[in-house]
Parts: C-alpha cells; sequence; structure tokens
C-alpha cells in the first residue's frame, strides 16, 4: 500500500533537508553514526565526554530518528487497518506519542545518570545507544524512500527494521560487555524498566 499524499512529500523533505543540516553541523560525527552499524568492534573505547545531548547535532538527529520511527509505524497502522487510518491528523497522533515517549525516556535517563554522579561511566554507554539508533533510522529512511517512490513492500520494511533493531542491541551489547556485565542486575532492570515497560505501554496506546 503507498502512503502518496502531498503531506508525507513535505516530511520527506524536511528528513532530507535535516540529514543535509546535520553534515553541516558536524560531517565527521554524521559519517561515524551513518556508518555505525558497519563497524564492528568488541573493544569498549572512549568517548568526547564533551558531547552533549542538547547539542544542535544531538537535538535534530533525535527530531529525525523519531519523525522516522513515527513514520515507520504509521505505516503499520495503515497495513493492519486500511487506508482510512492514512491521514495528516493520524500521523501527528503518531508523532507526538513517540516524541513524547523519547522526550520523557531520555529527560529521566539524563537526569538519573547525573543525580547519580554516573555520566562519566555512562557516557559511552549513552552516547553509543543514541548513535545506533541514529543509524538505523538513517537506513529506515531509505527504506521509506524506496517504498514511496520505487514500490517496496511493507513487510520487507518491518522485517529490515526488526534485523537492524536486534543487530544494534547484540554489537551495543558487545561493545558495553565490561560495564553490563560487573553491573548485570541494573542493567536487566534497566531494560525492564525504561525499554520494555514503555515500549508495551506505548504500543497498546497505539494499537
Amino acid at each position: 500500500m503507498s502512503l502518496s499524499n502531498d503531506w508525507l512529500t513535505f516530511i520527506l523533505l524536511f528528513l532530507f533537508f535535516s540529514l543535509f543540516l546535520l553534515t553541516i553541523i558536524d560531517v565527521a560525527r554524521f559519517k561515524e553514526v551513518a556508518s555505525k552499524l558497519f563497524k564492528i568492534s568488541f573493544l569498549e573505547r572512549a568517548i568526547d565526554e564533551t558531547y552533549s545531548v542538547f547539542s544542535g547535532f544531538h537535538v535534530l538527529f533525535t527530531l529525525f530518528s523519531v519523525t522516522v520511527i513515527s513514520l515507520l509505524f504509521f505505516d503499520v497502522k495503515v497495513f493492519y487497518y486500511g487506508v482510512d487510518s492514512f491521514s495528516f491528523h493520524e500521523f501527528t497522533g503518531v508523532f507526538w506519542m513517540f516524541f513524547t515517549f523519547f522526550l520523557l525516556k531520555n529527560s529521566i535517563e539524563n537526569v538519573l545518570i547525573y543525580l547519580f554522579m554516573l555520566r562519566k561511566s555512562l557516557v559511552y554507554f549513552v552516547v553509543s545507544k543514541a548513535n545506533y539508533f541514529f543509524a538505523i533510522s538513517c537506513y529506515l529512511f531509505v527504506l521509506i524512500l524506496l517504498k514511496e517512490y520505487a514500490n517496496l513492500q511493507s513487510p520487507v520494511i518491518y522485517n529490515v527494521a526488526g534485523f537492524l533493531f536486534f543487530i544494534s542491541f547484540i554489537l551495543h551489547f558487545l561493545n558495553n560487555k565490561n560495564l553490563i556485565l560487573n553491573h548485570l542486575f541494573y542493567f536487566i532492570l534497566y531494560i525492564c524498566t525504561f525499554e520494555i515497560a514503555p515500549l508495551l505501554i506505548l504500543f497498546k496506546l497505539m494499537f
């Protein structure tokens, strides 16, 4: 089912322009993010501790990624519920749900990190997780463009998206294995509290 409509074209143009701005803001970091899933390394690395989630690069990439994920799940709604679900009003509902979800989730995570003075030990974990999410969003954006203009089927996108998230989870675990294994109980608690439970609530609200 094609998602052809004027408002969707404007959103895709906005996403393309966002990528262009990201290359202007920090082309080196953008290249690093875009190739994240192709750089397989099991060695934990240091990262620039001055990097801020409030930087223009991070904020714009987060907005880009949330919009792409919103388009993906909006397509799921259209695919399963039919063309009656396809409207800008329906999309904005999905977008604001995801935007609120990521805003609250990231805010709580960062507040807890600062409150417990864990920034130094967790900065690589947090930034690395964000970079994997940004990388997946770039690939999904390409798939959405192919669906819109090359008739790529929706189930293909869903399968690839699931594969990308699975691979990113494995690589993220391997790249942070020492930190995770040394605090396995807290890692499991984190996954259940900040990843699985909120997503289940979000999906229940959406579907």
